[in-house]
Protein backbone atom coordinates (compact mmCIF):
# COMPACT_ATOMS: atom_id res chain seq x y z
CA UNK A 1 0.00 0.00 0.00
CA UNK A 2 1.24 3.72 -0.66
CA UNK A 3 2.58 5.27 2.58
CA UNK A 4 1.99 8.93 3.11
CA UNK A 5 4.93 10.06 1.03
CA UNK A 6 3.81 8.48 -2.31
CA UNK A 7 0.39 10.17 -2.15
CA UNK A 8 2.10 13.53 -1.37
CA UNK A 9 4.10 13.27 -4.48
CA UNK A 10 0.99 11.73 -6.52
CA UNK A 11 -1.36 14.58 -5.30
CA UNK A 12 1.52 17.77 -6.05
CA UNK A 13 1.99 15.76 -9.84
CA UNK A 14 -1.76 15.55 -10.09
CA UNK A 15 -2.61 19.16 -8.90
CA UNK A 16 0.35 20.39 -11.59
CA UNK A 17 -1.48 18.37 -14.21
CA UNK A 18 -5.05 19.28 -13.89
CA UNK A 19 -5.65 22.28 -11.78
CA UNK A 20 -6.89 25.48 -12.93
CA UNK A 21 -7.62 24.12 -16.78
CA UNK A 22 -10.09 22.98 -19.15
CA UNK A 23 -11.45 19.70 -18.68
CA UNK A 24 -12.94 16.43 -19.84
CA UNK A 25 -14.04 14.48 -17.79
CA UNK A 26 -14.98 10.73 -18.02
CA UNK A 27 -16.42 9.20 -14.73
CA UNK A 28 -16.48 5.20 -15.31
CA UNK A 29 -17.46 3.64 -12.00
CA UNK A 30 -20.86 3.56 -10.92
CA UNK A 31 -20.55 4.97 -7.83
CA UNK A 32 -18.75 8.34 -9.62
CA UNK A 33 -20.84 8.41 -12.54
CA UNK A 34 -24.17 10.25 -11.01
CA UNK A 35 -22.05 13.48 -10.64
CA UNK A 36 -21.31 13.86 -14.08
CA UNK A 37 -23.99 16.40 -14.65
CA UNK A 38 -23.12 18.52 -12.06
CA UNK A 39 -19.50 18.90 -12.91
CA UNK A 40 -19.94 18.97 -16.77
CA UNK A 41 -18.28 22.57 -16.92
CA UNK A 42 -16.37 22.40 -13.52
CA UNK A 43 -12.99 22.98 -13.20
CA UNK A 44 -10.52 21.09 -10.90
CA UNK A 45 -9.29 23.84 -8.25
CA UNK A 46 -6.88 21.73 -5.48
CA UNK A 47 -5.75 18.86 -5.37
CA UNK A 48 -3.96 17.27 -2.24
CA UNK A 49 -3.65 14.71 0.17
CA UNK A 50 -4.71 13.71 4.16
CA UNK A 51 -2.38 10.51 4.64
CA UNK A 52 -3.06 8.16 2.45
CA UNK A 53 -6.03 9.63 0.83
CA UNK A 54 -6.34 12.14 -1.92
CA UNK A 55 -8.85 14.75 -2.12
CA UNK A 56 -10.33 16.33 -5.61
CA UNK A 57 -11.87 19.77 -5.02
CA UNK A 58 -13.50 21.30 -8.31
CA UNK A 59 -15.45 24.53 -8.86
CA UNK A 60 -19.02 23.47 -7.62
CA UNK A 61 -18.22 22.36 -4.22
CA UNK A 62 -17.65 19.10 -4.75
CA UNK A 63 -14.99 17.41 -3.50
CA UNK A 64 -13.53 13.52 -4.61
CA UNK A 65 -12.58 11.48 -1.99
CA UNK A 66 -10.01 8.39 -3.14
CA UNK A 67 -8.32 5.79 -1.21
CA UNK A 68 -5.71 3.56 -3.00
CA UNK A 69 -5.51 0.81 -0.98
CA UNK A 70 -3.66 -2.21 -2.25
CA UNK A 71 -4.32 -1.11 -6.23
CA UNK A 72 -5.43 1.58 -6.92
CA UNK A 73 -3.00 4.65 -8.44
CA UNK A 74 -3.29 8.30 -9.97
CA UNK A 75 -1.56 8.09 -12.76
CA UNK A 76 -0.43 11.61 -15.27
CA UNK A 77 -0.24 10.56 -18.75
CA UNK A 78 1.14 12.70 -21.70
CA UNK A 79 -1.64 13.62 -23.93
CA UNK A 80 -0.91 10.58 -26.72
CA UNK A 81 0.64 8.24 -24.46
CA UNK A 82 -1.15 4.36 -23.95
CA UNK A 83 -3.09 4.11 -21.32
CA UNK A 84 -2.43 1.30 -18.77
CA UNK A 85 -4.27 -1.93 -19.44
CA UNK A 86 -5.71 -2.06 -15.81
CA UNK A 87 -9.32 -0.62 -14.38
CA UNK A 88 -9.94 3.05 -15.07
CA UNK A 89 -12.51 4.66 -12.70
CA UNK A 90 -12.07 7.84 -13.78
CA UNK A 91 -10.13 9.81 -16.96
CA UNK A 92 -9.27 14.10 -16.63
CA UNK A 93 -8.46 15.15 -19.82
CA UNK A 94 -6.63 18.21 -20.89
CA UNK A 95 -4.86 20.11 -23.08
CA UNK A 96 -1.80 18.35 -22.38
CA UNK A 97 -2.37 15.18 -20.19
CA UNK A 98 -4.71 12.57 -19.25
CA UNK A 99 -4.87 11.81 -15.65
CA UNK A 100 -6.32 8.42 -14.65
CA UNK A 101 -7.59 6.89 -11.34
CA UNK A 102 -6.82 3.16 -11.84
CA UNK A 103 -8.29 -0.06 -9.70
CA UNK A 104 -8.85 2.38 -6.81
CA UNK A 105 -12.15 0.62 -5.13
CA UNK A 106 -12.81 3.37 -2.07
CA UNK A 107 -13.79 6.98 -2.91
CA UNK A 108 -16.54 8.84 -2.33
CA UNK A 109 -18.54 12.28 -2.61
CA UNK A 110 -17.98 15.31 -0.81
CA UNK A 111 -18.90 18.61 -0.08
CA UNK A 112 -15.92 21.17 0.45
CA UNK A 113 -16.10 22.01 4.25
CA UNK A 114 -17.33 18.73 5.08
CA UNK A 115 -13.87 16.84 4.55
CA UNK A 116 -13.66 15.94 8.21
CA UNK A 117 -17.08 14.67 8.07
CA UNK A 118 -15.40 11.66 6.24
CA UNK A 119 -14.70 8.58 8.53
CA UNK A 120 -11.18 7.97 7.27
CA UNK A 121 -10.43 11.86 7.70
CA UNK A 122 -11.77 12.59 10.98
CA UNK A 123 -9.63 10.16 12.87
CA UNK A 124 -6.46 11.33 11.73
CA UNK A 125 -3.87 12.20 13.83
CA UNK A 126 -1.58 15.01 12.82
CA UNK A 127 -0.33 14.95 9.65
CA UNK A 128 3.72 14.07 9.74
CA UNK A 129 3.96 16.29 6.19
CA UNK A 130 1.47 18.90 6.83
CA UNK A 131 3.23 22.82 6.62
CA UNK A 132 3.26 24.05 10.14
CA UNK A 133 3.99 20.01 11.43
CA UNK A 134 7.55 19.90 13.53
CA UNK A 135 9.19 17.51 15.12
CA UNK A 136 8.65 19.00 18.70
CA UNK A 137 5.08 19.00 17.47
CA UNK A 138 5.47 14.84 16.64
CA UNK A 139 7.14 14.27 20.32
CA UNK A 140 4.32 15.92 21.70
CA UNK A 141 2.05 13.67 20.01
CA UNK A 142 3.81 10.67 20.78
CA UNK A 143 3.79 11.42 24.45
CA UNK A 144 -0.06 11.55 24.64
CA UNK A 145 -0.20 7.58 24.14
CA UNK A 146 2.67 5.87 26.97
CA UNK A 147 1.70 3.13 26.66
CA UNK A 148 1.31 2.12 23.17
CA UNK A 149 3.84 0.18 21.37
CA UNK A 150 6.10 2.13 19.02
CA UNK A 151 5.84 -0.52 16.56
CA UNK A 152 1.90 -0.64 16.37
CA UNK A 153 1.70 3.38 17.02
CA UNK A 154 3.50 4.43 14.31
CA UNK A 155 1.32 2.33 12.37
CA UNK A 156 -1.69 3.86 13.59
CA UNK A 157 -3.16 6.90 11.69
CA UNK A 158 -5.09 8.08 14.78
CA UNK A 159 -1.77 8.77 16.59
CA UNK A 160 0.40 10.04 13.17
CA UNK A 161 -0.92 10.36 9.63
CA UNK A 162 1.10 9.53 6.73
CA UNK A 163 3.66 6.16 8.08
CA UNK A 164 3.39 3.13 6.81
CA UNK A 165 5.46 0.07 7.31
CA UNK A 166 8.46 1.12 5.57
CA UNK A 167 9.10 4.12 6.80
CA UNK A 168 8.31 2.91 10.68
CA UNK A 169 11.04 0.04 10.08
CA UNK A 170 13.92 2.84 8.82
CA UNK A 171 12.74 5.42 11.18
CA UNK A 172 13.24 2.99 14.30
CA UNK A 173 16.71 2.12 13.17
CA UNK A 174 17.61 5.04 12.61
CA UNK A 175 16.66 6.44 16.20
CA UNK A 176 18.40 3.16 17.51
CA UNK A 177 15.12 2.18 19.13
CA UNK A 178 13.74 -1.68 19.59
CA UNK A 179 10.45 -2.16 17.96
CA UNK A 180 9.19 -4.13 20.83
CA UNK A 181 9.66 -0.96 23.67
CA UNK A 182 6.34 1.26 24.40
CA UNK A 183 6.57 5.13 24.13
CA UNK A 184 6.99 5.61 27.53
CA UNK A 185 10.30 3.21 27.83
CA UNK A 186 11.68 6.11 26.17
CA UNK A 187 13.94 9.25 27.61
CA UNK A 188 12.39 12.84 26.90
CA UNK A 189 15.61 12.73 24.71
CA UNK A 190 14.92 9.69 22.63
CA UNK A 191 11.52 10.57 22.18
CA UNK A 192 12.58 14.05 20.83
CA UNK A 193 15.17 11.94 18.45
CA UNK A 194 12.64 9.96 17.48
CA UNK A 195 10.36 12.94 16.40
CA UNK A 196 12.88 14.36 14.76
CA UNK A 197 13.81 11.19 13.01
CA UNK A 198 10.24 10.69 11.33
CA UNK A 199 9.81 14.20 10.28
CA UNK A 200 13.32 14.28 8.22
CA UNK A 201 12.73 10.56 6.92
CA UNK A 202 9.53 10.83 5.72
CA UNK A 203 10.18 14.29 4.16
CA UNK A 204 13.25 12.69 2.41
CA UNK A 205 10.84 9.78 1.29
CA UNK A 206 9.05 12.48 -0.58
CA UNK A 207 12.08 14.56 -2.08
CA UNK A 208 13.94 11.45 -3.12
CA UNK A 209 11.39 9.38 -4.25
CA UNK A 210 10.83 7.02 -1.49
CA UNK A 211 14.76 6.35 -1.25
CA UNK A 212 15.31 6.42 2.86
CA UNK A 213 19.23 6.43 2.44
CA UNK A 214 21.33 9.59 2.23
CA UNK A 215 21.87 10.27 -1.32
CA UNK A 216 25.71 9.28 -1.14
CA UNK A 217 25.20 5.69 0.04
CA UNK A 218 21.91 4.90 -2.08
CA UNK A 219 23.81 6.82 -5.12
CA UNK A 220 27.38 3.81 -4.04
CA UNK A 221 24.50 1.12 -4.30
CA UNK A 222 23.01 1.67 -6.54
CA UNK A 223 26.94 1.96 -8.72
CA UNK A 224 27.57 -1.27 -7.20
CA UNK A 225 24.88 -2.74 -9.39
CA UNK A 226 22.17 -3.21 -6.67
CA UNK A 227 18.59 -2.03 -8.12
CA UNK A 228 16.29 0.61 -6.28
CA UNK A 229 14.31 -1.74 -4.11
CA UNK A 230 17.78 -3.40 -3.31
CA UNK A 231 19.16 0.02 -2.05
CA UNK A 232 16.89 2.56 -0.90
CA UNK A 233 16.25 1.29 2.72
CA UNK A 234 18.11 0.57 5.80
CA UNK A 235 16.30 -2.33 7.26
CA UNK A 236 12.50 -2.47 5.72
CA UNK A 237 12.05 -6.07 3.44
CA UNK A 238 16.20 -6.84 4.64
CA UNK A 239 15.32 -9.95 6.26
CA UNK A 240 18.48 -11.88 6.48
CA UNK A 241 21.05 -9.32 4.73
CA UNK A 242 23.79 -7.53 6.84
CA UNK A 243 22.90 -4.41 8.95
CA UNK A 244 24.16 -1.48 6.78
CA UNK A 245 25.75 -0.69 10.39
CA UNK A 246 27.47 -3.39 12.07
CA UNK A 247 26.52 -6.41 9.99
CA UNK A 248 24.23 -8.17 11.82
CA UNK A 249 21.56 -9.71 10.02
CA UNK A 250 18.04 -7.95 9.52
CA UNK A 251 15.48 -9.60 11.52
CA UNK A 252 11.88 -9.98 11.37
CA UNK A 253 9.03 -9.76 13.98
CA UNK A 254 5.17 -9.69 13.91
CA UNK A 255 3.41 -7.36 15.91
CA UNK A 256 -0.03 -6.35 15.52
CA UNK A 257 -0.49 -8.32 12.14
CA UNK A 258 2.08 -6.80 10.39
CA UNK A 259 5.53 -7.44 9.72
CA UNK A 260 8.61 -5.08 10.88
CA UNK A 261 12.28 -5.74 10.36
CA UNK A 262 14.74 -4.20 12.95
CA UNK A 263 18.70 -4.64 13.69
CA UNK A 264 19.02 -6.84 16.76
CA UNK A 265 22.44 -5.59 17.85
CA UNK A 266 22.15 -1.96 16.67
CA UNK A 267 18.19 -1.57 17.80
CA UNK A 268 19.04 -3.51 21.21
Amino acid sequence: MPEGPEIYRAAREVHAAVAGQAIELNLLHPALAPRGKSLKRAIITRVYARSKAMLTEFSNGDVLYSHNQLYGEWRVHPLGQSLLGRQKRLVVTTPQHRVVLYSATDFAWLRAGQELAHPYIAKLGPEVLADGTTPALLAKRLASFPRRNLATALMDQSVLAGLGNYLRADVLFVAQLSPRLQVGDLTSAQLKALAKVIHQLTWRSVHHDGVLLPQPDYKKLRAQGNDYEAARFYVFDREGLPCRACSTPISRLDLGGRSIFFCPECQK
